[in-house]
This record gives structure tokens, sequence and C-alpha cells, in this order.
């Protein structure tokens, strides 16, 4: 075989029931494809995927690949044996947490255990002040008595977080060494490598994550490389939307626990600012589950983020996530209400119109049995869904529920929209965002089939639907940049860090992470962007603002303003009369930002709507107008009107307009607005 061109770049996001891989060419032109997940490999799936989509002749230079692998094996307990190494004392950290009630009356709250079994939890003799000040050494018989007791367990991976290590790493790196130099092969997590910020449990509980999923994660990577292994580079999308090494992944795998849903909103958030939209909401339905985020002009960041139950302390979109999606499951409670998921049918079975073994109702199923689901048009008409399977499937339970099957299905999407519309009131409404002020952005195999419903329910007036909707997450791969973000606590008041005596500790600060991201990410040498989190003095929890610092200025802008404008705005107070302290300070390093041609797989094709059907949209039997997204180039059309493509269709119900803009994107307006 000869030379094979490798120019081409590929985009890969694995869902719970789809598979999605996108190809761009260097002409900028691009190429799509969906197949079904394999939950016992996804990386079989991704390796048919990419044979599938790549031509005669072609080779991938870049996979960057959006994994679900860290999550499911946190959310169904299926990580590593863990050894958790502390300081002496303090063994039980992880069972003590904090005072926090998610159950506010429950006499008998029920926590999500700890990663690790109270066995293997190992104190060591040392300790380090809260400046970082050596209090009891470490020496080196602690160390080697330590790691001999832990090679007595089966521990597989083995996570070190000593008290105030994120002021001196010292002693964690000392461990560490001391560990990796044994014979047995561990997976080695120190704390100060996962995270620089405070907050003890947050930070202890941070680190086990990253050890417990880190041999699965591990063992992932090996089999997917292995399978792409023509391939230049494989590349691991983060949790806070910025992509590394497959490489780095495995090292520190707690960066990828939202690594599929950070992709969509990196795609949602570069498809409206194509057209001028900064200000959205990005609502992904996909088969198992709806992530829904809210952003402006950028993708939000949040450190107080939580997983499985458990405190996740790293940057990461914020993101809310719901267990309603196509492939959710109805079902009659004990109650005799009718419930929509979180259980799902995914991938294997999946719905019942897909044909292969389902037996249960889905949200899908009732959009196949109304018809606004079109059988014939699913992937483009590459796999056609059985109308009659789906109807009965519904029948069934409206027999349980005494009910007329088309009151059942209609109920069925009724129960999901509420479920999705409360996510967005999370996000929005509860953090002092009105969503009427932004734009909802629908993608995800099922977005455009609940985006006007949506939209309707909570009054929002314009709806965008992104080229390619069912795979934007993994165009979001391709759109991501190469980022890493490194933090550091400071804990000192505002006013000394900006001009007194701890001006030169957070400068000293500030060149230390530079230094740090030039050598971990190596050439060309990242650009960086600054974030300081700041509270009031006395306050437990603090706001992040952009600030425009440098490590060589000797005079710095006062972020106060910004950062009391957002107090207000989260809080309704202000408080002029207290100070405020610089909790942390966070630096975004950025480098390889790639390019992504504007208009890149738009169709300049015209044609008018191509079929009339009779179709159940929610209010009965309408005639309702059926057209292919490429026919809508530059035309205008009034719902009600179902639009087919291959990745995905989208619902206008009456009411409702549809044009097509720039980049072959739909904004569809309520009319009137």
């Amino acid at each position: 075989m000869g030379e094979r061109d490798k120019t081409t770049r590929v985009g890969v996001d694995t869902g719970g029931t789809f598979t999605d891989v996108i190809k761009q060419r260097t002409d900028g032109s691009v190429e799509i494809h969906k197949l079904l997940s394999t939950p016992d490999d996804p990386s079989r799936a991704i390796g048919d995927g990419v044979s599938a989509i790549l031509g005669p002749g072609e080779a991938a230079k870049e996979v960057i690949h959006g994994t679900t692998v860290a999550t499911n094996a946190l959310l169904e307990r299926q990580g590593a044996k863990l050894a958790f190494i502390t300081t002496r004392g303090f063994e039980d950290l992880l069972w003590m947490r904090r005072q926090t009630r998610p159950e506010l009356y429950a006499l008998r709250v029920q926590l999500e255990p700890p990663l690790v079994d109270e066995s293997r939890c190992f104190g060591v003799r040392e300790r380090l002040g809260a400046s970082g000040e050596v209090i009891e050494a470490l020496t080196e018989d602690e160390i080697q008595r330590v790691v001999e007791d832990v090679s007595r367990t089966d521990a597989e991976a083995v996570v070190i977080c000593l008290l105030h290590a994120y002021k001196n790493g010292e002693h964690e790196e000392r461990l560490g060494r001391a560990f990796r130099e044994h014979k047995k092969e561990w997976h080695i997590t120190t704390s100060r490598e996962v995270t620089a910020t405070f907050r003890e449990y947050e930070r202890a509980s941070t680190s086990a994550i990253n050890g417990y999923v880190g041999p699965v994660m591990a063992r992932y990577l090996a089999r997917l490389t292995e399978r792409l292994s023509e391939v230049e580079r494989v590349e691991i999308l983060q949790s806070h939307g910025g992509r590394v090494s497959a490489e780095h992944a495995g090292l520190l795998p707690v960066h990828t626990v939202l690594s599929g849903p950070a992709g969509g909103v990196v795609g949602a958030v570069q498809a409206a600012r194509e057209i001028g939209f900064d200000r959205i909401i990005s609502f992904d339905m996909g088969g198992t589950s709806t992530d829904v985020s809210l952003a402006e002009g950028e993708p939000t960041l949040t450190e107080e983020s939580t997983i499985g139950g458990l405190p996740l302390q790293v940057p990461v979109i914020d993101i809310f996530t719901v267990g309603a999606g196509g492939g959710s499951i109805a079902y009659v409670d004990a109650g005799g209400a009718l419930k929509v998921g979180p259980r799902s049918a995914g991938a294997d079975p999946g719905p019942v119109a897909y044909g292969r073994g389902g037996r249960e109702p889905t949200v899908t199923d009732a959009h196949v049995a109304l018809g606004s689901l079109p059988v014939d048009r699913f992937l483009g008409g590459r796999m056609t869904l059985d109308r009659e399977a789906a109807k009965n499937a519904v029948e069934t339970l409206a027999e349980e529920l005494n009910l007329g099957w088309r009151e059942t299905a209609r109920g069925i999407l009724k129960v999901a929209d509420s479920a999705m519309a409360r996510a967005i009131k999370v996000i929005s409404l509860e953090r002092g965002h009105d969503p009427r002020d932004y734009t909802l952005v629908a993608f995800g195999g099922a977005g455009g089939l609940h985006a006007c419903r949506l939209a309707e329910i909570l009054d929002m007036r314009q709806v965008l639907i992104p080229r390619f909707p069912g795979i934007l997450s993994a165009v979001g791969m391709l759109r991501s940049e190469a980022r890493r973000i490194y933090s550091q606590t400071i804990l000192r008041p505002l006013d000394s860090c900006l001009s007194g005596e701890d001006h030169r500790i957070v400068r000293e600060t500030m060149r230390g992470l530079e230094s740090t991201a030039r050598q971990k990410m190596g050439k060309p040498e990242p650009q960086g962007a600054w974030t300081a989190a700041l509270r009031y003095e006395g306050q437990s929890f603090s706001i992040a603002v952009e600030v425009d610092w440098t490590a060589d200025a000797e005079d710095w802008m006062d972020p106060r303003a910004d950062f009391e404008e957002e107090h207000e705005r989260l809080y309704g107070y202000i408080a002029a009369d207290r100070g405020v302290e610089l909790v942390d300070i966070r630096l975004s390093a950025t480098r390889e930002v790639p390019e992504w041609p504007a208009g890149a797989g738009q169709e300049n094709r015209r044609e008018e709507i191509i079929e009339q059907r009779r179709i159940d949209l929610g209010e009965g039997l309408e005639d309702v107008s059926l057209c292919r997204r490429e026919g809508l180039s530059g035309l205008a059309s009034a719902g009600p009107l179902v639009v087919t493509e291959y990745s995905g269709t989208a619902v206008i119900p009456r009411g409702w307009s549809v044009t097509s803009t720039k980049g072959h994107l739909l904004a569809i307006r309520e009319e009137g607005a």
C-alpha cells in the first residue's frame, strides 16, 4: 500500500445510543457518519466509524474523541481498587465529608459511599502548615513503611492526598516517586497534580475519582490507540472544553468525566457565534439523557460540581443533566402516574421502533407513533423505523393508564418536556438568568423534536438548530482548542495582592503556573488568559472574574467592580464595607486553535416543500409539510413543518417560522416576536 494522505481531522463522540463521527478535510469539506454504539467496548464502534468515514488512500492526521468511559466507570462503580494515603489522623477524611445535607428533613440520609475501602486507607507521619511550612518532616523510613503496607493489599491504584499539599507538594512528590519505583505497577495520583486549590475534602474526593477511573481509562485508551494505529495523533476532549493528548488523559482522567457533553457546548457556542448570537442556552437531547448549559460568549466553567454524589474540584463546563432522552423508557409508577426515564433503552436493544428487541415504549417510539419522526427518513433513510411496533408498545402502556394510544404518546412527550424544562430552569432562573433573554440552541438526535415545545413552555422566542445537529458534540471536538487549566490557591486580601506586600507572591505564583504550562504543553508556546476567584472576607465560596493581569506588570486593574456586579446579580446585594479576598488565580493556557471554514458543509440547492403528510404534533392530526433541510436554503417557511436531515429531525409547530441563515443554520422565530 502506498503512502496515505494524513491531512484529515476526525471528531468522534460516543453516546449511549449512537457513536457520531465527522471528518474535515483540508479544503474545509466535511462528511458525517452515525453508527450504533458498542457499550461493551466503545472503542470498537469508534474504530468501525473512523474506518467507514475515511476514503480510499485517506488516513486521519488526528482523531479528537469525547469519551464516557470515565463517567460510566464512576457512576457504575466499576473502577479500580484504591489505596488512599493521607496525613496521619486524617484517614477518615472521605467519610467525614461536609455538614451539607442533600435532603434537609430526611432522618436517614443515604449518601454515596467513598470510592476506597477503609482497610486500604493509610496515614503517614508528616505535617505541613496552612502556608506550606514543614511542621513534621516526612522521613524515608516512613515512606518505605507505607509503601510496604500498601504492597500487601490488592490495591490497583494509589491516591496520595496530604494535608495542605496544595501549598507545598514536596511530601506528595516523594511519596509518589517511591510508589512509582516499586515493582508493582500502580496507577499513581498525587492531589497537587490534580488540583492545587484548597478545601481538603473536595481535593481528596477529586483525587480519589482520578485514581478510581485511572486504570479503566488507561486500558480503554490502549485499546483505542491500537484500533487507531494508523492515526498520527489521538486526543481526548476534557470536561472544560479543551483537548489534550491521550497520554495526558490517561494520567489525569478526572478531567474527562464530562468529556462528551462538553463537546456539545463547545459546538453550540461556536455555531451561535457564527451568526452573532452570544447569549445561549444549549439543549443537547440524545438517546439516554439531556444536557443543558448556559453560555455568554464562552462556555461557563465551574469548579464546584458533583458527579455520582461526589464533589469534583476541577474546572468543568457547567452542565446540568437529566435522564430524559430519545431512548428514555415510559412506564406507570406504583401510584399509577405516567413516568419517563431515567431508565433508557440505550443502543441495545434501543427503542421498539429500531426492531432490535426492545419491548418498552420510549420517547422516540412516541414520536414515531405520532408521525413526527418519519420512519423513512431516519439517518437519511439508511435506517427504517417500525411505526407499527412503536404504536403497539404505546398501546400496551395506554391500557395500563386506561387512555387512548394517541393521548398516551402525547403524554410521554409532555412528561419528557417537563423534566427538560426543569433542567433549563436550574441553569437559568435559579442562577439569576431569565431564559427569555437567551437563544435556545438545540441539538442531539432528538433536540430538534422538542426545541420549540420547550421554548413555548419557557416563553423563549428564538431557537437555533445548527448544521449536523445530531452530531454537534463531535463537531465540537473538531472545533475545540488544545487547552489546559492551571490554578493555585492564594487566600490573601485583594488590596494587598494588587499593590501591597502580597503582590510579589501573586506574581511569582503566576510565573510558576506559566512555567508549568510551557513545560507540560511544549511548542508552540501557549497563550494564557487569567481568571481570579474572589469573595468577601468571611464568605465560604468565591466568584470567578476575568482579569487582564500579567506576571510582569507592576500594577493591575482592580477587579472588585466586576466581582460586585456579579455578586449582586447572584445574591441581590453588595457589601461595600467589607474587604475582598483573592482566593485562587487560574491560568487557561491555549494553543493550536483549529480552523473551521465558514459555511463548511453548506448546501446550495434550493428545493420546495417535498411532501404533505397527516401528522400529530401534539394537538391532533393536521396537514404538515415535510422537507429536507437542504431544501430550505434561502427560503423562509411557516409551520407546521417537519425538517429532516441525516443526523436529526426538527419539528416546527404552527405559530413558528423557519429561515435558513448564514452557515446553513436554522433560525426559528415565533411569529410576531
